[in-house]
C-alpha cells in the first residue's frame, strides 16, 4: 500500500540512495488525480479503500497528506528541476488551504493557527513507543498537526518563490510565521516546557524552526532532559522520528544524538538489529528479545509490519550529518560537506549521484588521526568544514585531508 505518511518522511533518504524521479513523478501524478475535492489527500496512493482516520473525503490529515509538498520539494532539492514543483503546485496549494480551513474552524485569534480538530481525525504521534494506545497517539494531534501546518505552509511559500508566484510567497510566509508564533505562545510555557512532555512535541518545533533563539535553547534542553530520563531510548512516532537526531545535533547536543542512535535497548534502531531484524519495522517494539510478538490490545487490532520503511528515515542523518553531504543550492551546484564524527564509529563512507556527477565523502580513524576522502563533481563547488576548524572551498576533483582525532 502506498502510504503517504511513509514516503513523506522517507523521501530524503530514498533520494540520497536512488534515482527516484520516474517512479515518484508517476506516483505524484496519481496523487494529483486522487486529491479530494475539499483538498485532502487520501492516506494511500493509489486509494485502497482504507480511509482511516479521514473517513470523510473533505478531511485533510497532517503529515500523511503533507507528502504532496514534501516529496516534490525534496526531489527539487536533489536535482534542481522545477518541473515537479510546477506539476504539483495546484495540489500543494489546495491541500494547505484545506489544512488551514480545519485549523481556523471555530477558532479566534492565535487559536486559528492551532490545528485542533477532533483527534480521531488524525494519526497524531503515530506508534510512539512511550504510550501504548492508538487513541493516545491521536490525542497528540494538536502538536503534530500544528507543526505540520507550519512546515507545509513554509514549503509552499518557498515553492511559490521558486515559481515566481510572489503574492503566494508572501501570503503563505505570513501563515507559516503565524503558526510558529501560535505554537510557541500557546503550546509551550515560558520555560520552553510542554504541559505533558513527549519527545515529538519538542522535536518538531526545533526541526521546523518555529521558535525564537532564546526559546530554542530552552526547548532543546527540555528535550535532552526527557531523553536522558528515558535512558537515551527513542520515544517518537512517525512525525518526530526523521527529525529527532537533527534536532539534537543541530542544537549543540551531537553526543546525545549519537547515544540515541547507537542505543540497542528497546525502543531503538539497533534493538531491531540485535533482535534479528533484517528490515525496518513499523513499530519499535515489534518483537521481544525472545522473538515473540507482544503487540497487545492497543486499539490497532494487533497491527504490525516487519517491512515498513518509515523509521528508516534515519538514513538521511547518516548522509547529511555523519558524512556531512548537504545541498546549499538545489541540485548540488553548491553543496557542503561537514561531517560529525561519532566516537562509536571507526569509519563512514557515503556517496550520492547528482546532476553533475557523484559526490563522495569518506572518513576513517587511523592511528589517532581522521583521514578524509572527498570527491567533488565537475562544475560544482563544495564548502568543506572539518572537525578541527578547517574550512575550504573545493572545485572538481578528489581530495584527501588528515586531522587529529
Amino acid at each position: 500500500m502506498g502510504w503517504t505518511g511513509d514516503i513523506s518522511v522517507f523521501s530524503p533518504t530514498a533520494l540520497y540512495c536512488f534515482d527516484m524521479d520516474r517512479f515518484l513523478v508517476k506516483w505524484l501524478k496519481d496523487m494529483k488525480a486522487e486529491q479530494h475535492l475539499g483538498g485532502g489527500i487520501p492516506n494511500t496512493i493509489p486509494v485502497q479503500g482504507y480511509g482511516f482516520p479521514a473517513t470523510m473525503p473533505v478531511m485533510a490529515v497532517d503529515f500523511w497528506g503533507d507528502a504532496c509538498l514534501t516529496v516534490p520539494y525534496n526531489m527539487y532539492l536533489k536535482d534542481g528541476n522545477r518541473d515537479v514543483l510546477s506539476l504539483m503546485y495546484p495540489t500543494m496549494k489546495k491541500y494547505v488551504n484545506a489544512c488551514l480551513f480545519w485549523a481556523n474552524l471555530f477558532s479566534l485569534g492565535k487559536d486559528r493557527y492551532i490545528w485542533n480538530t477532533l483527534s480521531l481525525l488524525h494519526f497524531g504521534d503515530w506508534v510512539a513507543p512511550d504510550i501504548d494506545e492508538m487513541s493516545k497517539w491521536q490525542k497528540r494531534s494538536k502538536w503534530t498537526a500544528t507543526a505540520s501546518l507550519r512546515h507545509t505552509s513554509d514549503i509552499l511559500s518557498k515553492v511559490a518563490s521558486v515559481l515566481g508566484k510572489h503574492d503566494d510567497e508572501i501570503k503563505y510566509r505570513k501563515i507559516s510565521d503565524n503558526v510558529a508564533d501560535a505554537y510557541q505562545s500557546k503550546l509551550i510555557d515560558k520555560d520552553g516546557r510542554l504541559e505533558n512532555e513527549f519527545q515529538t512535541g519538542y522535536v518538531l518545533p526545533l526541526a521546523f524552526d518555529m521558535l525564537d533563539d532564546k526559546m530554542k535553547k530552552k526547548v532543546a534542553l527540555n528535550l535532552v532532559s526527557l531523553i536522558k530520563k528515558n535512558d537515551y531510548r527513542i520515544g517518537t512516532g512517525f512525525p518526530g522520528t526523521p527529525y529527532i537526531l537533527f534536532a539534537l545535533a543541530d542544537s549543540g547536543y551531537k553526543e546525545e544524538a549519537f547515544k540515541m542512535l547507537f542505543n540497542d535497548k528497546c525502543p531503538s534502531w539497533l534493538y531491531e538489529v540485535k533482535t534479528g531484524g533484517t528490515t525496518i519495522w513499523e513499530r519499535w517494539d515489534g518483537l521481544d528479545e525472545d522473538g515473540s510478538c507482544s503487540i497487545g490490545k492497543d486499539g490497532t487490532g494487533g497491527m504490525i509490519s516487519y517491512n515498513h520503511y518509515a523509521s528508516g528515515a534515519v538514513g538521511a542523518f547518516f548522509y547529511q550529518r555523519i558524512c556531512g553531504i548537504e545541498p546549499i543550492v538545489p541540485g548540488y551546484k553548491r553543496f557542503k560537506i561537514q561531517p560529525l564524527i561519532p566516537t562509536q564509529l571507526s569509519y563512514a563512507k557515503a556517496m550520492t549521484d547528482t546532476p553533475f556527477g557523484t559526490i563522495r565523502s569518506e572518513w576513517e580513524k587511523i592511528n589517532g588521526t581522521i583521514q578524509f576522502l572527498i570527491e567533488v563533481p565537475v562544475n560544482t563547488i563544495c564548502e568543506l568544514a572539518l572537525p578541527d576548524g578547517t574550512h575550504k572551498e573545493l572545485k572538481n576533483g578528489r581530495y584527501s585531508f588528515t586531522v587529529d582525532c
